[in-house]
This record gives C-alpha cells, structure tokens and sequence, in this order.
C-alpha cells in the first residue's frame, strides 16, 4: 500500500479526543444549569409543563450522547495506544537490524 493512501495524524486524533471531551463537559454544565433554573417557576403551568418536558427529553438525548462521545473517546484512547506500540516495535525493530548490520561490518 502506497504511503500516500493512508496516513493518520496523531495530534488530529488527540484534537479530536479534547474536543470530544470538551462537549461532553459543556453538555453536562448545561443540564446542571437546567436543573438549577426550575421549569417549575418560569411562568403560566403550560409553560412549566413544556419546560419540564422539554428538559426531561434533553437529559435522556443527552445521557446518549454522553455514552456515545465516552465509547468514541475510549476508541479513540485505544487506536492511539496500538499505534504507539506499533511505533516502538517498528523503533526496536529497526534497531536491531541497524545492530545485526553492524556486526556484519
């Protein structure tokens, strides 16, 4: 397989993880800041009745969410981790073909 077919940038994939994680934690500040604001006191009981609805829906969206960018996130974690030992096994590789070479000499 030609070089120029697949490549995969390491730092891409830990923006990624950080953006990621970033949402997950702006979406939870988010919720926290719905249940401290009461839909219960925002005005007539139809409205309240929406509001309560609409952030019952949202914390269910949002636990789903949350597994989904966690299950992404440990992905991720783990493809970095098997490129990582891929790397030193090539590095440890090399090194002793460099060795053996040398030896020859």
């Amino acid at each position: 397989m030609s070089a120029d077919m697949f490549r995969v940038d390491i730092d891409q994939m830990r923006a990624m993880i950080t953006k990621l994680q970033g949402a997950e934690t702006a979406m939870r500040d988010a919720m926290h800041v719905m249940s401290v604001v009461s839909p219960d006191n925002v005005g007539t009981k139809k409205l309240d009745g929406a509001c309560n609805e609409f952030q019952k829906k949202w914390k269910y969206g949002l636990g789903q969410i949350e597994k989904d960018i966690d299950a992404t996130v440990k992905g991720l974690d783990e493809v970095l981790n098997m490129y990582a030992e891929v790397e030193r096994a090539l590095a440890d590789l090399f090194k002793a073909q460099a060795a053996a070479t040398e030896g020859k000499k």
